[in-house]
């Protein structure tokens, strides 16, 4: 199960991301910021999802069978 954290609410995410962007130097054009925006709001509710616990079911890539890593002897 994951716990996602309380969601801030728009302004709180506008004065974070103002902030971030602030303190790495960067200087957003006023005609990219709502799609910059956008993206650092999907990736911060990615976020949520890094750090928990996971099964091999949820990263199958991950995954192998004994059958295909013994089919070449």
């Amino acid at each position: 199960m994951i716990i996602m954290p309380e969601t801030p609410d728009e302004a709180a995410l506008a004065l974070e991301f103002d902030v971030l962007a602030k303190r790495a130097g960067l200087a957003i054009p006023a005609d990219r910021k709502a799609a910059l925006f956008a993206g650092f709001k999907d990736l911060r509710r990615m976020l949520a999802t890094m750090r928990q616990p996971r099964t091999a079911a949820d990263e199958p890539a991950g995954t192998y069978s004994i059958q295909s890593v013994t089919r070449g002897l």
